[in-house]
């Protein structure tokens, strides 16, 4: 059957990144994973109006393999199984999830995987641009920290943000299309952390541990928890690439921008031309901001070297 009149009765209005985001779904379980992951938010631009639809079917009561991505002009698939897919549309700004009950009742994969996933795409074909990059801010001016997966970011960006700094976002940084490449906006509702940040960190012991990314454990923690200071948006004035061994001396190297724009893009997906000039524009703009790479090992003495680079300017 193809669900075209399917019901969906439950429905609400989400702002991620202050974008608002309209959900359906038959479950209130996706509006349950929606307000955890965008129920903080508020409204701070007009639009577009992202819609996104989810419908649930029983499956075999097993979670799926993680998905593949797949794009051709304006339309782009998410697909683990022929349970658990979802496709999308730019023109429309539309997106319809299909997941098994054993998907949704992992929320963590769930969100991840498809509910984050699908609106995010969405949002960055419409009006923003995203790079893999914690922000963090200190006395007003914003530092992004670049890398892949294993680089620390949010870890990083956590012990930023214990020593005083504000905290924006410790994974996905959007670059707005309409203010200018160097204008951020993130999640600074949460972080998430791989499950040993909590040896770094003994508050975060004990904290739910979900599997989101590569299946291995993941610290999901809200900020109202916390002890820091939050900002949804800022101006970056620095970029950090991250590069961390364990046992390695702390030390700053200035970037070139021929560089920085290389492992920006290394980063960030390409996409049809009308997006992927948008996309160019807002990188290019950020690129202004001066680039360094930041090698360490020790979260601490990595602290001080960005403190010292924002505060006296100096990459030493």
């Amino acid at each position: 059957m193809l669900q075209y009149a399917a019901p969906l009765p439950y429905t609400g209005r989400y702002y991620p990144y202050g974008f608002p985001v309209e959900i359906a779904a038959d479950s209130r379980a996706v509006l349950d994973a929606a307000n955890q992951c965008w129920g903080f938010y508020k409204q701070r631009f007009a639009g577009p109006l992202i819609r996104v639809h989810v419908l649930t079917s029983e499956g075999d009561g097993v979670l799926p393999p993680e998905p593949a991505f797949r794009a051709q002009r304006n339309l782009l698939t998410i697909i683990s199984d022929q349970h658990n897919f979802a496709v999308l549309d730019r023109l429309q700004a539309f997106g319809c999830c299909w997941v098994t009950r054993a998907t949704l009742a992992d929320p963590v994969f769930f969100r991840w995987h498809f509910l984050d996933a699908t609106v995010y795409i969405l949002l960055e074909q419409t009006c923003c641009t995203g790079v893999h990059a914690a922000c963090v801010a200190l006395e007003g001016r914003g530092v992004l920290l670049c890398g892949p997966s294993g680089m620390g970011k949010s870890t990083l960006s956590y012990a930023c943000a214990r020593r005083g700094w504000t905290f924006i976002t410790d994974d996905g940084s959007t670059l707005l299309w309409d203010r200018g490449g160097r204008a951020v906006s993130g999640e600074p509702h949460r972080f998430r952390f791989r499950e040993e940040a909590a040896e770094v960190f003994p508050e975060l012991q004990g904290l739910t541990v979900g599997h989101s990314l590569g299946h291995k454990p993941t610290i999901e923690v809200p900020t109202a928890g916390l002890p820091i200071q939050t900002a949804p948006e800022c101006r970056v004035d620095k970029i950090v690439f991250l590069n961390r061994r364990p046992g390695r001396h702390a030390r700053m190297e200035p970037l070139r921008k021929e560089e920085a724009k290389e492992r920006l893009l290394a980063e960030t997906t390409l996409w049809e031309p009308e997006v992927e000039a948008r996309r160019m524009g807002v990188i290019e703009s950020l690129l202004e901001a001066p680039a360094f790479e930041l090698h360490y090992g020790n979260y601490e003495d990595a602290v001080g070297l960005l403190e010292r680079l924002v505060l006296e300017g100096s990459a030493k």
